[in-house]
């Protein structure tokens, strides 16, 4: 019998305050961010906006609350070294190169390989596509 890969989801919270409150320390505007179990979004989301949640929701998973807390604001840090621009520091970010580029793909989240995001740690995304 084949097995079938179970997958879980976080618990989605729409028309959250949270985004708001965060965008006013961070260098882009948030409309939806993944805070380990949870993903806030300030209105409705839309199934790529999910998908994208989705894919920082399983990093978590994967790094454990401390590791993605280290790591996350690390890669931010070198990025914003390497580039003197905060939003591009972002853009520049393994997890997020890894969610932007698969929120598109329906099928991603049932074929996503664990650790996806360590492909895009050592070029950037004028060096590699997604």
């Amino acid at each position: 019998m084949k097995q079938v890969k179970r997958r879980c989801f976080p618990v989605f919270k729409e028309n959250s305050r949270v985004p708001v409150l965060l965008s006013k320390v961070s260098p882009i505007e948030i409309g939806a961010i993944s805070l380990a179990l949870f993903v806030f979004a300030r209105g409705e989301m839309t199934k790529t906006t999910k998908r994208h949640e989705t894919i920082h929701y399983l990093q978590w998973l994967e790094l454990g609350f401390i590791g993605f807390l280290l790591l996350y604001p690390t890669f931010w840090l070198i990025n914003l070294i390497r580039y003197r621009d905060g939003a591009r520091a972002y853009q520049e970010i393994p997890f997020e190169r890894e969610a932007y580029g698969h929120e598109e793909e329906a099928g991603y989240l049932a074929t996503r390989k664990r650790y996806g995001w360590l492909k895009y740690v050592t070029s950037s995304s004028s060096q590699a596509s997604a």
